[in-house]
Protein backbone atom coordinates (compact mmCIF):
# COMPACT_ATOMS: atom_id res chain seq x y z
CA UNK A 1 0.00 0.00 0.00
CA UNK A 2 2.99 2.49 0.65
CA UNK A 3 4.62 1.63 -2.59
CA UNK A 4 1.54 2.21 -4.42
CA UNK A 5 0.75 5.32 -2.59
CA UNK A 6 4.32 6.53 -3.36
CA UNK A 7 3.55 6.25 -7.44
CA UNK A 8 0.08 8.08 -7.01
CA UNK A 9 2.50 11.04 -5.16
CA UNK A 10 5.41 10.63 -8.04
CA UNK A 11 2.82 10.56 -10.90
CA UNK A 12 0.68 13.76 -9.07
CA UNK A 13 4.04 15.60 -8.47
CA UNK A 14 4.99 14.76 -12.77
CA UNK A 15 1.54 15.88 -13.84
CA UNK A 16 1.65 19.50 -11.93
CA UNK A 17 5.63 20.38 -13.19
CA UNK A 18 4.85 19.05 -16.66
CA UNK A 19 1.20 21.45 -17.02
CA UNK A 20 3.35 24.25 -15.11
CA UNK A 21 5.88 23.82 -18.11
CA UNK A 22 3.04 24.18 -20.66
CA UNK A 23 0.82 26.63 -19.39
CA UNK A 24 2.18 29.74 -20.70
CA UNK A 25 2.02 28.25 -23.89
CA UNK A 26 -1.33 26.33 -23.42
CA UNK A 27 -2.98 29.30 -21.56
CA UNK A 28 -1.30 32.16 -23.58
CA UNK A 29 -4.96 33.25 -24.89
CA UNK A 30 -6.68 33.12 -21.13
CA UNK A 31 -6.61 34.92 -18.22
CA UNK A 32 -3.13 34.00 -17.36
CA UNK A 33 -1.62 35.94 -20.22
CA UNK A 34 -3.11 39.41 -18.79
CA UNK A 35 -1.69 38.18 -15.14
CA UNK A 36 1.48 37.90 -16.31
CA UNK A 37 1.26 41.00 -18.86
CA UNK A 38 2.35 43.04 -15.79
CA UNK A 39 5.27 40.99 -14.72
CA UNK A 40 6.78 41.43 -18.23
CA UNK A 41 6.04 45.31 -18.57
CA UNK A 42 8.75 46.46 -16.03
CA UNK A 43 11.74 44.81 -18.51
CA UNK A 44 12.85 47.65 -21.43
CA UNK A 45 13.86 45.61 -23.99
CA UNK A 46 12.12 42.01 -23.70
CA UNK A 47 8.74 41.25 -25.56
CA UNK A 48 6.41 38.99 -23.52
CA UNK A 49 7.65 35.64 -23.76
CA UNK A 50 4.98 32.88 -24.13
CA UNK A 51 7.52 30.18 -21.93
CA UNK A 52 9.46 30.94 -18.58
CA UNK A 53 12.57 29.13 -20.19
CA UNK A 54 12.33 31.11 -23.43
CA UNK A 55 12.29 34.43 -21.00
CA UNK A 56 15.19 33.27 -19.12
CA UNK A 57 17.27 32.30 -21.90
CA UNK A 58 16.69 36.26 -22.97
CA UNK A 59 17.66 37.61 -19.75
CA UNK A 60 20.85 35.86 -19.13
CA UNK A 61 21.66 37.13 -22.94
CA UNK A 62 21.26 40.62 -22.11
CA UNK A 63 23.43 40.42 -18.83
CA UNK A 64 25.33 43.72 -19.99
CA UNK A 65 22.19 45.92 -19.50
CA UNK A 66 20.91 43.94 -16.62
CA UNK A 67 22.57 43.24 -13.79
CA UNK A 68 22.80 40.02 -12.23
CA UNK A 69 21.09 40.62 -9.06
CA UNK A 70 18.02 42.39 -10.17
CA UNK A 71 17.84 39.80 -12.87
CA UNK A 72 17.44 36.83 -10.03
CA UNK A 73 15.01 39.12 -8.24
CA UNK A 74 13.19 38.94 -11.67
CA UNK A 75 13.22 35.49 -12.42
CA UNK A 76 12.45 34.16 -8.47
CA UNK A 77 9.36 36.62 -9.19
CA UNK A 78 8.29 35.55 -12.25
CA UNK A 79 8.87 31.84 -10.02
CA UNK A 80 6.54 32.87 -7.45
CA UNK A 81 3.98 34.59 -9.83
CA UNK A 82 4.25 31.64 -11.49
CA UNK A 83 3.33 29.10 -9.13
CA UNK A 84 0.44 31.38 -7.56
CA UNK A 85 -0.81 31.00 -11.01
CA UNK A 86 -0.95 27.82 -11.42
CA UNK A 87 -2.23 27.47 -7.85
CA UNK A 88 -5.23 29.43 -8.95
CA UNK A 89 -5.75 27.38 -12.29
CA UNK A 90 -8.39 24.40 -12.15
CA UNK A 91 -6.34 21.53 -12.74
CA UNK A 92 -7.65 18.18 -14.07
CA UNK A 93 -5.29 15.05 -14.31
CA UNK A 94 -6.32 11.50 -14.70
CA UNK A 95 -5.40 8.66 -12.04
CA UNK A 96 -3.72 5.89 -14.03
CA UNK A 97 -4.78 3.36 -11.56
CA UNK A 98 -8.62 4.17 -11.29
CA UNK A 99 -8.65 5.83 -15.24
CA UNK A 100 -10.72 8.66 -13.53
CA UNK A 101 -10.55 12.21 -14.06
CA UNK A 102 -9.54 14.68 -10.48
CA UNK A 103 -10.01 18.35 -10.96
CA UNK A 104 -8.42 20.35 -8.72
CA UNK A 105 -10.51 23.80 -8.07
CA UNK A 106 -9.37 27.20 -8.10
CA UNK A 107 -9.15 28.72 -5.01
CA UNK A 108 -5.70 28.04 -3.26
CA UNK A 109 -6.79 27.69 -0.09
CA UNK A 110 -8.49 24.34 -1.19
CA UNK A 111 -5.71 23.33 -3.17
CA UNK A 112 -3.78 21.34 -0.46
CA UNK A 113 -7.20 19.92 0.72
CA UNK A 114 -8.11 18.55 -2.58
CA UNK A 115 -4.59 17.34 -3.47
CA UNK A 116 -5.28 14.99 0.04
CA UNK A 117 -8.71 14.22 -0.74
CA UNK A 118 -6.60 12.73 -4.07
CA UNK A 119 -4.52 11.04 -2.39
CA UNK A 120 -7.02 9.56 0.40
CA UNK A 121 -9.41 8.57 -2.74
CA UNK A 122 -6.65 7.00 -4.53
CA UNK A 123 -5.28 5.37 -1.59
CA UNK A 124 -9.15 3.73 -0.81
CA UNK A 125 -9.15 2.62 -4.27
CA UNK A 126 -6.33 0.74 -4.15
CA UNK A 127 -7.39 -0.63 -0.94
CA UNK A 128 -10.09 -1.72 -2.28
CA UNK A 129 -8.34 -3.15 -5.05
CA UNK A 130 -6.71 -5.62 -3.11
CA UNK A 131 -9.61 -6.27 -1.21
CA UNK A 132 -11.56 -7.34 -3.71
CA UNK A 133 -8.48 -9.15 -5.45
CA UNK A 134 -8.14 -10.93 -1.61
CA UNK A 135 -12.24 -12.02 -2.07
CA UNK A 136 -11.72 -13.66 -5.41
CA UNK A 137 -8.64 -15.71 -3.92
CA UNK A 138 -11.02 -16.24 -1.00
CA UNK A 139 -13.56 -17.30 -3.56
CA UNK A 140 -11.44 -19.36 -5.20
CA UNK A 141 -10.43 -21.19 -2.36
CA UNK A 142 -13.86 -21.60 -1.29
CA UNK A 143 -14.93 -22.98 -4.92
CA UNK A 144 -11.80 -25.29 -4.54
CA UNK A 145 -12.80 -26.77 -0.82
CA UNK A 146 -16.38 -26.88 -2.02
CA UNK A 147 -16.13 -30.60 -3.18
CA UNK A 148 -15.10 -31.96 0.43
CA UNK A 149 -17.77 -29.75 2.58
CA UNK A 150 -20.35 -31.58 0.31
CA UNK A 151 -18.87 -34.73 0.75
CA UNK A 152 -18.68 -33.96 4.23
CA UNK A 153 -22.78 -32.81 4.45
CA UNK A 154 -23.40 -35.64 2.59
CA UNK A 155 -21.74 -37.91 5.16
CA UNK A 156 -23.72 -35.64 8.11
CA UNK A 157 -26.76 -36.15 6.45
CA UNK A 158 -26.24 -39.89 5.79
CA UNK A 159 -25.13 -40.61 9.75
CA UNK A 160 -28.21 -40.16 11.06
CA UNK A 161 -30.37 -42.58 8.75
CA UNK A 162 -27.30 -44.97 9.21
CA UNK A 163 -27.63 -44.36 13.01
CA UNK A 164 -31.85 -45.26 12.88
CA UNK A 165 -30.94 -48.22 10.20
CA UNK A 166 -28.61 -49.72 12.93
CA UNK A 167 -31.04 -48.89 15.75
CA UNK A 168 -33.40 -50.55 14.31
CA UNK A 169 -31.75 -53.66 13.47
CA UNK A 170 -30.64 -53.84 17.15
CA UNK A 171 -34.24 -53.28 18.60
CA UNK A 172 -35.45 -56.21 16.14
CA UNK A 173 -32.53 -58.46 17.42
CA UNK A 174 -33.40 -57.38 20.98
CA UNK A 175 -37.49 -58.16 20.27
CA UNK A 176 -36.03 -61.75 18.73
CA UNK A 177 -34.05 -61.96 22.05
CA UNK A 178 -37.03 -61.55 24.19
CA UNK A 179 -38.91 -63.85 22.22
CA UNK A 180 -36.55 -66.77 22.55
CA UNK A 181 -35.71 -66.04 25.84
CA UNK A 182 -39.61 -65.95 26.64
CA UNK A 183 -39.63 -69.69 24.77
CA UNK A 184 -36.88 -70.61 26.61
CA UNK A 185 -38.47 -69.97 29.88
CA UNK A 186 -41.48 -71.52 28.97
CA UNK A 187 -39.69 -74.48 27.93
CA UNK A 188 -38.34 -74.66 31.57
CA UNK A 189 -41.31 -74.44 33.27
CA UNK A 190 -42.57 -76.95 31.64
CA UNK A 191 -39.79 -79.09 32.86
CA UNK A 192 -39.75 -78.29 36.00
CA UNK A 193 -43.51 -79.45 35.97
CA UNK A 194 -42.56 -82.85 34.48
CA UNK A 195 -39.44 -83.01 37.05
CA UNK A 196 -41.81 -82.43 39.89
CA UNK A 197 -44.29 -85.26 38.64
CA UNK A 198 -41.35 -87.47 37.89
CA UNK A 199 -39.97 -87.23 41.29
CA UNK A 200 -43.87 -87.49 42.90
CA UNK A 201 -44.65 -90.88 40.89
CA UNK A 202 -40.37 -92.02 41.70
CA UNK A 203 -41.25 -91.39 45.35
CA UNK A 204 -44.98 -93.03 45.51
CA UNK A 205 -43.29 -96.06 43.43
CA UNK A 206 -40.86 -96.14 46.25
CA UNK A 207 -43.43 -96.29 48.71
CA UNK A 208 -44.93 -99.10 47.14
CA UNK A 209 -41.63 -100.95 46.55
CA UNK A 210 -40.93 -100.59 49.85
CA UNK A 211 -44.54 -101.83 51.36
CA UNK A 212 -44.29 -105.06 49.28
CA UNK A 213 -41.10 -105.66 50.13
CA UNK A 214 -42.05 -105.30 54.06
CA UNK A 215 -44.79 -107.67 53.57
CA UNK A 216 -43.09 -110.01 51.62
CA UNK A 217 -39.59 -110.79 54.36
CA UNK A 218 -41.26 -110.69 57.84
CA UNK A 219 -38.76 -109.68 60.32
CA UNK A 220 -37.19 -112.56 62.15
CA UNK A 221 -36.60 -112.43 66.72
CA UNK A 222 -33.54 -112.72 67.84
CA UNK A 223 -30.56 -110.69 70.00
CA UNK A 224 -30.50 -107.03 69.64
CA UNK A 225 -27.14 -106.84 67.85
CA UNK A 226 -28.29 -109.55 65.50
CA UNK A 227 -31.52 -107.92 65.07
CA UNK A 228 -29.86 -104.38 64.12
CA UNK A 229 -27.40 -106.00 61.94
CA UNK A 230 -30.12 -107.86 60.00
CA UNK A 231 -32.34 -104.88 59.57
CA UNK A 232 -29.34 -102.87 58.48
CA UNK A 233 -28.80 -105.24 56.01
CA UNK A 234 -31.93 -105.44 54.80
CA UNK A 235 -32.36 -102.00 54.85
CA UNK A 236 -29.39 -102.16 52.66
CA UNK A 237 -31.08 -104.79 50.16
CA UNK A 238 -34.06 -102.78 50.48
CA UNK A 239 -32.38 -99.56 48.96
CA UNK A 240 -30.55 -101.67 46.06
CA UNK A 241 -33.69 -103.41 45.47
CA UNK A 242 -35.56 -99.65 45.36
CA UNK A 243 -32.45 -98.13 43.29
CA UNK A 244 -33.10 -101.13 40.62
CA UNK A 245 -36.37 -100.98 40.22
CA UNK A 246 -36.13 -96.93 39.87
CA UNK A 247 -33.54 -97.53 37.29
CA UNK A 248 -35.62 -100.23 35.52
CA UNK A 249 -38.21 -98.11 35.91
CA UNK A 250 -36.36 -95.13 34.21
CA UNK A 251 -35.32 -97.15 31.54
CA UNK A 252 -39.24 -98.29 30.74
CA UNK A 253 -40.36 -95.18 30.31
CA UNK A 254 -38.07 -94.16 28.56
CA UNK A 255 -38.44 -96.77 25.88
CA UNK A 256 -42.02 -96.63 26.15
CA UNK A 257 -41.89 -92.60 25.13
CA UNK A 258 -39.44 -93.40 22.82
CA UNK A 259 -41.35 -95.87 21.12
CA UNK A 260 -44.51 -93.97 21.20
CA UNK A 261 -43.15 -91.01 19.90
CA UNK A 262 -41.65 -93.07 16.75
CA UNK A 263 -45.43 -94.49 16.35
CA UNK A 264 -46.84 -91.79 16.30
CA UNK A 265 -44.55 -89.88 14.03
CA UNK A 266 -44.88 -92.97 11.39
CA UNK A 267 -48.95 -92.54 12.04
CA UNK A 268 -48.45 -89.18 11.28
CA UNK A 269 -46.19 -89.59 8.38
CA UNK A 270 -49.00 -92.04 7.36
CA UNK A 271 -51.67 -90.06 7.21
CA UNK A 272 -50.28 -87.42 5.72
CA UNK A 273 -49.49 -89.87 2.94
CA UNK A 274 -52.93 -91.21 2.75
CA UNK A 275 -54.47 -87.65 2.90
CA UNK A 276 -52.27 -86.31 0.09
CA UNK A 277 -53.64 -89.20 -2.11
CA UNK A 278 -56.89 -88.31 -1.55
CA UNK A 279 -56.43 -85.02 -1.99
CA UNK A 280 -55.27 -85.75 -5.26
CA UNK A 281 -57.27 -87.94 -6.10
CA UNK A 282 -60.42 -85.53 -5.25
CA UNK A 283 -58.62 -82.84 -7.72
CA UNK A 284 -58.40 -85.29 -10.14
CA UNK A 285 -62.06 -86.43 -9.75
CA UNK A 286 -63.11 -82.63 -9.68
CA UNK A 287 -60.93 -81.97 -12.70
CA UNK A 288 -62.84 -85.14 -14.87
CA UNK A 289 -65.92 -84.05 -13.81
CA UNK A 290 -65.69 -79.94 -15.10
CA UNK A 291 -64.47 -81.48 -18.17
CA UNK A 292 -67.52 -83.66 -18.74
CA UNK A 293 -70.59 -82.50 -20.76
CA UNK A 294 -73.81 -82.40 -18.90
CA UNK A 295 -75.49 -85.31 -19.76
CA UNK A 296 -79.03 -85.98 -20.10
CA UNK A 297 -81.32 -87.26 -18.08
CA UNK A 298 -82.26 -91.25 -18.77
CA UNK A 299 -84.44 -91.84 -21.77
CA UNK A 300 -87.95 -92.86 -20.72
CA UNK A 301 -89.94 -94.98 -23.07
CA UNK A 302 -93.74 -94.68 -23.15
CA UNK A 303 -95.77 -97.45 -20.91
CA UNK A 304 -98.36 -99.82 -22.61
CA UNK A 305 -101.69 -98.49 -22.50
CA UNK A 306 -104.36 -100.13 -21.90
CA UNK A 307 -106.76 -99.12 -25.00
CA UNK A 308 -110.65 -99.74 -24.49
CA UNK A 309 -113.00 -99.76 -27.53
CA UNK A 310 -113.98 -96.83 -28.90
CA UNK A 311 -117.50 -95.91 -28.11
CA UNK A 312 -119.18 -93.36 -31.11
CA UNK A 313 -121.25 -91.06 -29.66
CA UNK A 314 -123.32 -90.06 -32.48
CA UNK A 315 -120.79 -88.87 -35.45
CA UNK A 316 -117.58 -87.58 -32.69
CA UNK A 317 -115.16 -90.43 -31.89
CA UNK A 318 -113.56 -90.33 -27.65
CA UNK A 319 -111.22 -92.62 -26.91
CA UNK A 320 -110.37 -93.38 -23.34
CA UNK A 321 -107.06 -94.50 -22.24
CA UNK A 322 -106.33 -95.60 -18.89
CA UNK A 323 -103.51 -96.25 -16.77
CA UNK A 324 -101.06 -98.98 -16.28
CA UNK A 325 -100.25 -99.89 -12.40
CA UNK A 326 -96.73 -101.22 -13.25
CA UNK A 327 -95.82 -97.66 -14.35
CA UNK A 328 -93.54 -95.61 -12.36
CA UNK A 329 -95.45 -92.14 -11.74
CA UNK A 330 -92.67 -90.18 -12.95
CA UNK A 331 -92.20 -92.18 -16.00
CA UNK A 332 -96.03 -91.50 -16.37
CA UNK A 333 -96.05 -87.91 -15.94
CA UNK A 334 -92.77 -87.54 -19.03
CA UNK A 335 -95.24 -89.95 -21.22
CA UNK A 336 -98.08 -87.19 -20.49
CA UNK A 337 -95.58 -84.46 -21.31
CA UNK A 338 -94.94 -85.71 -24.66
CA UNK A 339 -98.41 -86.55 -25.64
CA UNK A 340 -99.57 -82.99 -24.25
CA UNK A 341 -97.09 -81.49 -26.57
CA UNK A 342 -98.07 -84.20 -29.80
CA UNK A 343 -100.85 -83.29 -31.67
CA UNK A 344 -102.46 -85.74 -34.11
CA UNK A 345 -104.89 -85.18 -36.96
CA UNK A 346 -108.35 -85.09 -37.22
CA UNK A 347 -110.03 -88.43 -37.82
CA UNK A 348 -112.22 -88.82 -41.42
CA UNK A 349 -114.95 -89.21 -39.17
CA UNK A 350 -114.57 -85.94 -37.20
CA UNK A 351 -114.11 -83.98 -40.58
CA UNK A 352 -117.32 -81.80 -41.18
CA UNK A 353 -118.36 -81.97 -37.71
CA UNK A 354 -118.86 -79.78 -34.68
CA UNK A 355 -116.58 -82.02 -32.40
CA UNK A 356 -112.85 -82.52 -32.94
CA UNK A 357 -110.47 -85.29 -32.36
CA UNK A 358 -108.75 -85.34 -29.09
CA UNK A 359 -107.09 -87.48 -26.52
CA UNK A 360 -108.12 -87.41 -22.81
CA UNK A 361 -106.04 -88.53 -19.87
CA UNK A 362 -106.99 -88.93 -16.03
CA UNK A 363 -104.98 -87.56 -13.72
CA UNK A 364 -103.23 -89.79 -11.03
Amino acid sequence: MCKESDFLERQWKENICFIAFLLPKTCSETNAQGRLGCMWAGVSDMDAPADPLESRHMLLTKKKTVSANSLEQQILSLERQRREVILTLPLTFTDITSKTDITIPVDPQSAHHSLSLAFQLAEMKAKLDMSERRVGELEEKRHQQHPEDERLQALGRERPLQETKETKVLSEALHEMKEENKLLKQKNASMIRKKEHYECEISRLNKALLDVLKKQHSPVLGTPSEKGDRNSLEEMKTQLEVLRQQVQIYEEDFKKERSDRERLNEEKEALQKINERLQSQLNKLNSQTKDLPVQSERPSYPPPLFLSPCVNYGSCGLVLHYQDPRVHPASRRAHEQQQHSVRFPPSPISQGHCFSHSTVTTGE
